[in-house]
């Protein structure tokens, strides 16, 4: 079968083609398993037997869900009020956001990370009342291990009380358990109280919805039409119930779960075949398609890695079902063969990796970013990084959550911490290393020392510089010489003490994300970053960015946002191993090894792949268990027998060897860091490649020493080798227009780099208004006090930033009240007859350009007519000849007229502008003519901004912009 170019195995066509009814898709590695799952969802589309919108596709990570709706988005002929494809969690944030009111939880919590609900627990310490988990002399101990207790519970559908119901029948241990299941609930209500959700939440409140609410339960079901769910083997318990809930399984219905045992690394005590034995035995009408043609990996490798993956037999579906999972290559060639570089220290281990990345990339023309250096924990990555540092090839490491540990990242955490700690000599040493300074490393040697020998901190040491010569004391007591430092060292040392003295003063007043705006702009570091000339220099200032961002949220969601709560937050994120994920850029086009872990290499593919550190007690890893083990009771899924922990490495190490599309290296060391007991080789290497050729010469490299000059750099630069694309827009908004428009240097800032700036109060006002009245044509207009209602919406919904005191806060939000009063007596409200409140949408005015937006309302009209209704607090009120020429009403027209949309006629829409200032309506109409030359107007900026060179404008809007001191405007 061919579609759109793309030929499919009969196996794959019989997937897609599957028509009604539940289906089970066993995949292999490589076998193209989102290819059919793409290519199914955009035939059922084709075919018109659903709406994008009545499709919903869950996937496991959110880089999957984004590629998966990337592929699906380019086949649809209309535009969309928005695709179902996500992850779990981020599906039922979506529902609760609109449905969390109907069993009594704030529709906008706030969602918690594991060290923010750490702090929420830490907080809240002595509400919990424990005592066999308080130790006395250290009563935070097991916090952490009380959380993942909690979130195991709940993967396991268990509430508090449901564990309160199990602690009555607890023979053993009960104390205990009565303690756990106690504080449990505490911990429940807390959140409640506070407003706010954590990541295991997501799924159990909305099974909680849909079990109270089955009138909400029947509206999603009746609306997905089809469910697909990827990766289902890592799916845990309660994500399998809420499948269920959506495709019940009496109702024969359209469910597709694709899943491949071999590749389960996710799941708990290495359940791997639980979900899938679960979903026939739930769906004994299911057809089963297996996927055994892979795309990627010669024979070599799928026979080593068989070969592998068969000693967890009887705990795999082969196994189980007597099925046959011998995957056979598409290639005709059989692959070159499988190396094994066995050392005897890793930095030996590291070089041997370096020089065969040298020769092979020369002898077969290959570039560095074809090579993979594969290992099994993020801190195993440091020797092959010095390695690969020393020979100067470009490196790029893709490990997942690294946000924090980007060096720009760590710069501005580290002046943080300076502002927390001023004698905190190590930060502020790295933040005077920082390249923006330009301060000689001698002199900064030389004030450090200077610091040791007063027994100061290094800053204060600079604070008692002054302009004249300094000379440091000898053992008497005595200047016995002058530190000799520049002048020009001195003078940028003076302005650095002076900026911190300025910041430190308003710690009191500002949140640590506006300090390190300033920041950012006093130290010029902002301009600096802003005027990026490669994809590297790129991604800097993008995890710049998402580091605000974070902090931005932080500030969101916890009343101290302070210097000091701030550094606490990151201290303790980072020692619990917790980060955002750094900026994406695409590093398939960064010509440079790439260093992941196995774990991250999950999906990807790469022609050479090195598999590290393979001995045992690294791969495999120890086990680690949880601090706290939920009962064996309570456990729901079919757990494994043998050794579940040996299985689930097992597995990763397929993963690993399964990435390969061309050449496998597995490297071993006998001894790793000061380890002194030489290390046993990992039994996977000779389950993979048999005892018999372990030890052939041709597979086993020799053990040798680093020579001498090993250790010395090479003298080429690391090229930042990848200069930036011509700038390719595949998508616009009116706001994104606008800005160019009004200023292309101020587009470049806020929508390619999307530089942060302090909130407005503007921007506030407006997000909170626009947030209640969401809520309240959610909930419907039967409440009886409607002004109660809005108002109890808005004090939910309030956004407190961006004002310049509390005073100027509280009159900005009597003035909302005052909008939202007024609006409850106006016939835009009195005569309302929503049918959508706030719905996104995406269209295409062109196959390489798609326009988003988002409408606040929809009103029907009657006889087929509509009204899309703005809301806008601004003051600016246009004329009438402008608003019948105004581009953003023109598009709301071209979405409203869209087939995947709204499929209206042109004659049959009215657009209109309500103004809350003054409560003033206006509104406009188009007709086909318009909108044909709208389209040609889109596509025409969309030229103009991809061949801009993004100047300041030099407007009048220059003197109030927030990006003023990043231009000469």
């Amino acid at each position: 079968m061919k579609t759109d170019e793309i030929i499919l195995n009969k196996e794959q066509e019989e997937a897609v083609r599957h028509d009604k009814g539940p289906l089970l898709i066993i995949d292999g590695a490589g076998t193209g398993k989102t290819t059919v799952v793409t290519e199914r969802i955009k035939r059922l589309i084709a075919e018109g037997l659903v709406k994008p919108e009545e499709i919903l596709a869950l996937t496991f990570t959110e880089k999957a869900a984004q590629q998966m709706e990337k592929r699906v988005d380019v086949a649809l002929p209309y535009g969309t009020f928005g695709l179902w494809i996500s992850t779990f969690h981020s599906f039922c944030d979506r529902i609760l956001r609109d449905e969390a009111f109907n069993i009594g939880l704030s529709s906008n919590f706030k969602l918690l990370t594991d060290a923010e609900s750490y702090l929420l627990v830490k907080k809240n310490f002595w509400s919990f009342n424990l005592k066999y988990f308080r130790p006395q002399g250290n009563p935070y101990k097991f916090i952490e291990g009380l959380i993942q207790h909690f979130a195991r519970l709940k993967d396991e559908d268990v509430s508090y009380e449901k564990y309160l119901k199990f602690v009555k029948s607890v023979k053993v241990d009960k104390e205990k358990y009565q303690e756990l299941a106690n504080a449990y609930k505490v911990y429940e209500l807390l959140k409640i109280k506070e407003g706010v959700m954590d990541f295991a939440d997501l799924i159990n409140n909305v099974l909680a919805l849909f079990r109270k609410r089955k009138e909400i339960l029947k509206k999603y079901q009746a609306q997905f039409k089809y469910i697909l769910v990827d990766e289902f083997q890592d799916t845990n318990f309660a994500q399998y119930q809420l499948v269920k809930l959506l495709a019940p399984p009496k109702t024969n219905a359209n469910i597709t779960v694709v899943g491949d045992d071999s590749q389960s690394i996710y799941k708990f005590r290495g359940a791997a075949i639980s979900n899938i034995l679960s979903f026939m035995k739930d769906y004994p009408e299911s057809k089963s398609v297996i996927l055994t043609i892979s795309y990627r990996s010669p024979q070599t490798i799928l026979d080593a890695s068989y070969k592998l993956i068969k000693n967890n037999n009887p705990n795999t579906l082969e196994s189980q079902l007597g099925i046959n999972k011998n995957l056979k290559s598409s290639k005709t060639a059989g692959g070159e063969k499988i190396e094994l570089f066995h050392s005897d220290r890793v930095e030996e281990e590291a070089e041997k990796i370096v020089d065969f990345i040298r020769e092979y990339k020369t002898h077969n023309k290959k570039d560095y970013k074809d090579f993979a250096i594969l290992v099994r924990a993020n801190n195993h990555s440091d020797p092959f990084i010095r390695a690969l540092e020393r020979a100067r090839i470009p490196y790029q490491f893709l490990g997942p959550g690294m946000l924090f540990h980007q060096p720009e990242i760590k710069d501005l955490i580290a002046y943080l911490k300076v502002l927390y700690d001023f004698t905190d000599s190590v930060s502020l040493f790295r933040v005077l290393s920082m390249d923006l300074w330009d301060i000689a490393t001698r002199d900064l040697i030389a004030v450090l020392n200077l610091a040791k020998k007063a027994n100061l901190s290094l800053f204060e040491q600079l604070e008692s510089m002054t302009d004249e010569p300094v000379t440091p004391l000898n053992e008497d007591g005595i200047w016995s010489k002058r530190l000799n430092i520049s002048d020009d060292s001195k003078n940028k040392l003076k302005s650095f003490v002076d900026m911190v003295h300025k910041h430190q003063k308003l710690i009191p007043k500002e949140t640590a994300g506006q300090i390190l705006y300033y920041f950012l702009i006093d130290s010029g570091l902002l301009k600096q970053v802003v005027d990026y000339k490669t994809l590297t220099q790129e991604k800097k200032v993008l995890n710049i960015t998402k580091f605000f961002d974070k902090l931005k949220t932080f500030e969101v969601t916890h009343k101290d946002a302070s210097v000091f709560a701030v550094v606490d937050y990151l201290d303790l994120a980072m020692s619990m191993g917790e980060s955002p994920m750094a900026a994406e850029i695409d590093w398939s086009e960064v010509n440079a090894v790439n260093i992941l872990t196995v774990h991250s290499a999950k999906g990807l593919e790469f022609p050479v792949v090195f598999l590290t550190n393979l001995i045992e007690g690294r791969f495999p890893s120890r086990d680690r268990r949880d601090k706290i083990p939920i009962p064996e009771d309570l456990i729901k899924e079919v757990l494994p027998s043998g050794d579940y922990h040996l299985q689930e490495e097992r597995r990763l190490f397929y993963v690993g060897m399964t990435r390969t599309k061309e050449k496998l290296v597995l490297t071993a060391s006998n001894f790793y860091g000061e380890g002194k007991r030489e290390r046993k080789l990992s039994p996977f290497i000779a389950e993979s490649l048999g005892t018999q050729n372990l030890y052939k010469p041709s597979l086993l490299s020799k053990t040798s020493q680093i020579p001498l000059f090993e250790w010395e750099k090479r003298t080429e630069e690391i090229a930042d080798n990848v200069n930036l694309t011509k700038l390719r827009l595949d998508f616009l908004s009116y706001s994104a227009i606008q800005a160019f428009q009004l200023c292309p240097l101020h587009f470049k800032l806020r929508y390619i780099l999307r530089v942060p700036t302090p909130p407005t109060p503007s921007l506030s006002i407006g997000n909170s208004i626009h947030n209640a009245l969401r809520n309240f044509y959610t909930i419907g207009r039967s409440e009886k006090n409607e002004k109660a209602l809005i108002l109890k919406l808005l004090d939910e919904n309030w956004i407190g930033y961006g004002f310049t005191s509390k005073k100027h806060e509280q009159q900005s939000k009597e003035r909302a009240k005052s909008f939202l009063e007024k609006y409850l007596k106006d016939p835009l409200h009195l005569n309302a007859r929503p049918v959508y409140i706030e719905r996104g949408f995406s269209f295409k005015v062109d196959p390489s350009l798609k326009i988003l937006g988002k409408i606040d309302r929809v009103d029907d009209l009657g006889n087929g007519n509509i009204e899309i209704i703005d809301y806008k607090t601004g003051a600016n009120i246009p004329r009438q000849n402008q608003l019948n020429a105004d581009l953003q009403m023109t598009i709301y027209a071209l979405a409203a007229v869209n087939r995947g949309i709204l499929g209206k006629r042109v004659n049959q829409i009215k657009m209109s502008l309500y103004y809350f200032e003054n409560s003033t309506k206006m509104s406009t109409t188009r007709t086909d003519k318009q909108l044909k030359e709208a389209v040609d107007q889109l596509l025409k900026i969309r030229g103009e901004i991809e061949q801009s060179d993004f100047q300041c404008s030099r407007k009048i809007i220059c003197q109030n912009c927030e990006y003023r001191m990043l231009c000469n405007g």
